[in-house]
């Protein structure tokens, strides 16, 4: 979790698949990560897919 923050902060944009890349897991586990921080992150896409995050 403390990597999934550094990342938040770090990048202006993450999506899942960036999630997953860069912290070597997989894409449902990022799905979850994201989710426990949706307080935090605002999703900007408005889409069900391709989505993308940033931080409020």
């Amino acid at each position: 979790m403390p990597r999934f923050v550094d990342l938040c902060l770090a990048s202006p944009v993450v999506t899942v698949p960036f999630v997953a890349k860069e912290l070597r897991m997989s894409q449902q586990a990022a799905t979850t990560m994201i989710g426990e921080l949706s307080s935090n992150l605002r999703e900007l896409t408005g889409r069900r897919r391709y989505r993308a995050w940033a931080v409020i």
